[in-house]
Parts: structure tokens; C-alpha cells; sequence
């Protein structure tokens, strides 16, 4: 058993530990959970942080492999899922030719003091510039300066599609004045898979995160024209490789959420690096038209009384700037209720089912029991 460094920050799934004055951090992925920005949750999950772990890791080997892009565009479900334009234009990018030759880069190093099958990953650090709150408004200043080495204060949400309940169709409703600033010609159906997918973007920093308008994204980001092409195209081709990837091991991929760190490329322009970690609760995946991932557990509480205050609660607290989870406690007078037990079974069964499928895929072997299968959740859940 390793000796821990001290611990530098506990979040609501996962705790960062490390020396403050080091060069890198080692990611503790605990077994706790969170659903709707509210925290940590009554329930712990376990086992459920080294199934994270072991996925997070699983997905960066595969990104940065470079044999797992030359092929890319002559893969079958690519070719037939997305339109031909939209395949051209990153087929012919600068990023694919990298990547091709490169791979992805990322935060995470590999160490033989850190096992791979622990709930640990040992990450290079990088810096986070919190924006400062000034009159309800977030100073994002500090992004002006073109730093490198330092987190994009963005969450980046590839959508493959629009599955039932998304966000954006939510948004957007009806409007199609804001489809077409999308791309779009109409107002898509929800439960349509996109030929040509769409990215969105949210806050990642702000005491709750919210959507922003493309442009807004850019200026709180301190992007360049070139710097904001280039996180669109390296979001776009990891969304279409984690969709053929997933294809291949019986699942469907409909969006997910990505984080980048930036890095420096040029003396004038920044570069980008994948970092935080890819894993089921970044991704939206669909068998046989219902849901793969802790989805279900949102539907759960979504018939609760909890569910409801939290967004009267949400409501309020985005008016008056006040924070929403003290409000729903002390206002509202009240808090999640624990799993019934078939639903934490469930739960466990995702996020062990779903790395052993993972983990035979790209490495041939699974971490945890062989009746984990996707054949047996299948059997038992649909």
C-alpha cells in the first residue's frame, strides 16, 4: 500500500492529492456519487471509484495511441452515421494528421507506483484560474493573458445526437432562428442521431454551471480564431473514435463531456491537452434504445419530493445569487433519500459491467466478475 500525499481538494466524486509545490497529482477516485450538481449523495457506490479510475485510463492509452486513428474514416459505422462534408472537413484537418501521427495529448503518466487497477491515477498538474464573482458576474479576466498550462474554464459537450430529455433540445425547443445558428435547416425531433453532431458548451468553474452562447464561451476562454477552431476539431474527432469504439463493444454513443488543459504550440497560439478523465459519467450511451449509464439513477429521483424543491430551490437561487443546495436544505427542508436497495444493485452493475466491457475490449482481461457482462445486464435490467 502506497503512501498517500495530503489531501489538496476533496469534490463530490473524486479527492486530488499531492505536495503543493510538485509537478504532478494523484487523482482518488472515491465510490461516492452526485446527480443534478447536488454532491455528494446519501449512497456510496462500491468499487465504483477504480472502475473510474480504470476507465480513465483505459480512455486515455486509447486516444493517444496514433494506430487508433489512421483508420479512422474507412471504419464502416463512421462512414454511414455522418454526412460526407462533415467526414471530409476533419478527415483533411491539421488535428487528424496530428493525431495520426501523435495521438491525443493528455495529463495522465503512467507509474509503476500507481497500480492500474487502483482507484488512483497520477495526473500532471495543471493550473485552475477560478473566475472571481464581481456583482453576480464572473471576472474572467485572467484568461486574457494566454496562459498555458492551466485548465480551460469550459466543459465541452459533444452531441451525436439528441436523445429523449437532452438539454439542448430543452433549450432550444422550438426556435429555429437558434437551431440555425447550430446548423440546422429545421427544428430536429428529439431521439434523432445527428449526421452532423453539434457541440455545446457550459461553465466548468462557476459556483453552478451554466450554458453560454458560442461566442461567450470564446471570450471567457481568451481563445483566438485558431485556438477555437482547434478545440472544435479535436472535440469532434474524440467524439466520432469513443463512437466507434463504442459500436464495437455493443453500445451506443449519443454525447458526453470533455475537459482540456491548455498547452503552448506556438510562441502565438496555445494548444490543447485532454484532461480530469473520460468514463461512464461523461458519456450518455444507449442499449437496445434504453439507457447504459447513471441516468436511471436521475430517472429515480426525479419522482421524488427532493426533485422537485431542488429546482424551485435552483430556481431561486439563480435570481438572488444565493447557493441553491443551502437553500433547498434550510428553505425547503429537504434532502435525497438513500438507494432502495435494487436500484444500488443496478447502480453497481453499471459501473462494473461497463469497465469490464471496457477493459476486455482494449486489454483483454476484466477487473471485476466475469458475470458483468453486457449479455447478463441485458438479461436482468431490459
Amino acid at each position: 500500500m502506497m503512501n498517500l500525499p495530503p489531501l489538496l481538494y476533496r469534490g463530490s466524486v473524486k479527492n486530488i492529492r499531492g505536495e503543493v509545490s510538485a509537478n504532478s497529482l494523484l487523482f482518488e477516485y472515491s465510490d461516492r456519487y452526485s446527480v443534478f450538481d447536488w454532491g455528494e449523495m446519501p449512497d456510496e457506490l462500491s468499487e465504483k471509484g477504480r472502475a473510474l479510475s480504470i476507465m480513465g485510463k483505459l480512455f486515455f492509452l486509447y486516444l493517444e495511441n496514433p494506430a487508433h486513428w489512421t483508420d479512422l474514416f474507412e471504419r464502416k459505422e463512421i462512414l454511414s452515421a455522418f454526412e460526407n462534408s462533415y467526414i471530409e472537413s476533419l478527415k483533411t484537418s491539421e488535428v487528424y494528421a496530428r493525431f495520426c501521427k501523435e495521438g491525443v495529448v493528455h495529463h495522465y503518466l503512467k507509474d509503476e507506483d500507481v497500480p492500474f487497477s487502483s482507484n488512483l491515477m497520477k495526473v500532471k498538474k495543471i493550473d485552475v484560474l477560478r473566475p472571481v464573482l464581481h456583482n453576480q458576474e464572473y471576472d474572467y479576466t485572467p484568461y486574457s493573458a494566454k496562459p498555458v498550462n492551466t485548465l480551460v474554464p469550459l466543459e465541452i459537450i459533444f452531441r451525436l445526437g439528441l436523445p429523449a430529455g437532452n438539454s439542448l433540445s430543452k433549450r432550444l425547443g422550438a426556435n429555429p432562428v437558434a437551431w440555425k445558428e447550430l446548423g440546422f435547416d429545421h427544428v430536429p425531433r428529439e431521439g434523432t442521431f445527428l449526421k452532423k453532431p453539434v457541440l455545446d458548451f457550459s461553465t466548468k468553474l462557476e459556483r453552478g454551471d451554466r450554458y453560454l452562447e458560442r461566442n461567450e464561451a470564446r471570450r471567457i476562454a481568451g481563445l483566438n480564431e485558431l485556438e477555437w477552431n482547434e478545440l472544435q476539431t479535436m472535440t469532434h474527432l474524440i467524439a466520432l473514435n469513443l463512437f466507434s469504439l463504442h459500436q464495437s463493444i455493443g453500445l451506443e454513443l449519443w454525447d458526453g463531456k470533455i475537459e482540456m488543459g491548455f498547452v503552448e504550440k506556438t510562441k502565438d497560439q496555445r494548444s490543447f491537452m485532454l484532461v480530469d478523465s473520460i468514463g461512464i459519467d461523461e458519456l450518455r450511451l444507449l442499449i437496445d434504445g434504453k439507457s447504459f449509464s447513471k441516468e436511471f439513477l436521475r430517472e429515480h429521483y426525479k419522482n421524488s419530493d427532493w426533485y422537485k424543491k431542488l429546482e424551485e430551490a435552483k430556481k431561486e437561487a439563480n435570481m438572488r445569487g444565493l447557493d441553491f443546495k443551502k437553500l433547498c436544505r434550510e428553505k425547503y427542508h429537504s434532502e435525497p433519500s438513500p438507494l432502495p436497495a435494487p436500484i444500488l444493485d443496478r447502480a453497481l452493475f453499471v459501473y462494473k459491467g461497463y469497465c469490464n466491457i471496457l477493459s476486455l475490449k482494449l486489454q483483454g482481461q476484466a477487473p471485476f466478475s466475469s458475470e458483468m457482462t453486457l449479455q447478463n445486464y441485458r438479461a436482468r435490467y431490459l
